[in-house]
């Protein structure tokens, strides 16, 4: 599914997409400065108490510029996903995940073969609570995935300087390259103020950069069912 660690959808991973945090000693008016281990305590703590957040991902990738939209809720979430011409939306309910898109985006974006984008038309495939598909939504699309946007504190640097756009501490880490990946470098930007919650994250490998922006922490997220569906196994089976 898409973005780094935390998530959201099924292409965002593929492109190296990206995507943010209790009490900061030295905000909240302590003697001493802030230092990566308290940030990330504090961020941590911080999520446990979120039911919802809002972020934008634009991720350029050899020229090729492509964005998602995501509202992640408790137990619901929605993102959409544009590259170029060609789009797909995905979602999770309580009860169910849905996927739909343009032909050209289950396909090259998805993996759908043509015979399955056919039997999918206009519709949004079903995932059924349970099944594979679903718990992967549920991950990248819930507050569930929330404690993984932390990186572990080992190998994280404080920076010196505040982040220019928000006036947020800045950690920052180098993740080696994989079979999979090349390396990459990831700035975080937490606020500054009594809860050290997410605010950026920048992240720049070879020929390919993206940013995530978090807003709206703590908002309530709902999707309805969709209109037109059909189950997957009548597209898979």
């Amino acid at each position: 599914m898409p973005r780094t660690r935390f998530v959201s959808s099924a292409a965002l991973v593929a492109l190296l997409l990206a995507p943010a945090l209790g009490v900061v000693g030295a905000s909240a008016g302590a003697a001493s400065a802030p230092t990566v281990s308290s940030l990330l305590g504090a961020s941590a703590r911080a999520l446990k108490g979120q039911q919802g957040v809002h972020l934008v991902v634009t991720t350029e990738r050899k020229g090729v510029r492509s964005a998602a939209v995501a509202d992640i809720g408790l137990s619901a979430g929605h993102e959409s996903y544009t590259s170029g011409a060609e789009r797909f939306e995905v979602a999770v309910t309580s009860s169910a995940a849905y996927l739909s898109g343009s032909p050209g985006g289950l396909r090259s974006l998805m993996g759908l073969t043509k015979t399955q984008v056919a039997k999918v038309g206009a519709k949004w495939i079903v995932m059924k609570k349970g099944s594979t598909q679903y718990k992967e939504f549920r991950l990248n699309l819930t507050a569930t995935g929330f404690a993984a946007i932390l990186p572990s504190a080992k190998g994280t640097h404080l920076l010196a300087t505040r982040d220019a756009t928000t006036g947020g501490y800045q950690l920052r880490w180098t993740t080696p390259a994989s079979a999979s990946a090349s390396a990459s470098t990831t700035t975080l930007v937490l606020a500054a103020g009594a809860h050290a919650l997410p605010l950026r994250e920048e992240v720049s490998a070879a020929g390919a950069t993206s940013l995530t922006v978090f807003s709206h922490w703590g908002e309530a997220v709902h999707f309805s069912r969709p209109a037109a569906t059909i189950a997957y196994a009548k597209v898979f089976g």
